[in-house]
């Protein structure tokens, strides 16, 4: 396999990277638990795997049977993975290392391995997890009120095309609308400019 090929894969394949983030964590609880023992701040203990752990293998197989077999749902088994991680629900390090910060009185925890993981599905993500930030939690307007809007700027742009083009005679004007190789904004600018012409021919 060519570099080509392997980078080609490996693009495809991205949206693998925060579950193979967490399955090395998993890997790494589960090597302490062969050896029986984990350092902590240079000392040894004893270590044994706990349901955490157990949970935090469990939804990694699931992710990856839900990859392979059910794609359109392996981001919400992603997510709910990490978010149980997030809430200490279930552990992937050999150690549930754990970082917290303070808002007012409220103190929010959250564990270190699954923010990663969170991070790098954001990163991936990025364009759709914002695109979906911008249109679930944002005030969506109604389409009477996107109607207005798009109209609105429609007339905008005519208004701008039409002060552009007051100079043209109506020659000119004439042939942008029969070529009809504009914008709409600027084939409606040169029309309201004839009829307007052709109003005040008519008024004299």
């Amino acid at each position: 396999m060519g570099r080509q090929q392997i980078l080609a894969t490996c693009r495809q394949h991205r949206q693998l990277l925060p579950l193979l983030l967490l399955a090395a964590y998993c890997i790494n609880a589960i090597v302490a638990a062969v050896n029986g023992t984990v350092v902590m701040a240079g000392d040894m203990y004893n270590f044994e795997l706990t349901t955490k752990h157990y949970a935090a293998f469990g939804a990694i197989g699931l992710n990856f049977v839900t990859y392979w077999f059910f794609p359109p749902y392996y981001k919400y088994t992603l997510g709910l993975t990490i978010a149980g991680g997030l809430f200490n629900l279930m552990t992937f390090p050999a150690l549930e290392t754990t970082q917290s910060f303070a808002l007012s009185s409220l103190k929010v925890s959250f564990q270190s391995a699954a923010f990663l993981a969170g991070l790098v599905a954001y990163i991936i993500n990025f364009k759709r997890a914002n695109q979906f930030v911008i249109d679930n939690l944002t005030n969506k307007p109604t389409p009477e009120e996107q109607d207005k809007i798009e109209k609105a700027g429609f007339q905008e742009s005519v208004g701008k095309f039409k002060e552009k083009y007051s100079s043209y005679s109506e020659e000119i004007l004439t042939e942008i609308v029969i070529e009809k190789k504009f914008v709409p904004e600027a084939l409606e600018a040169a029309r309201q400019l004839l009829k307007e012409r052709q109003h005040n021919e008519n008024s004299i």
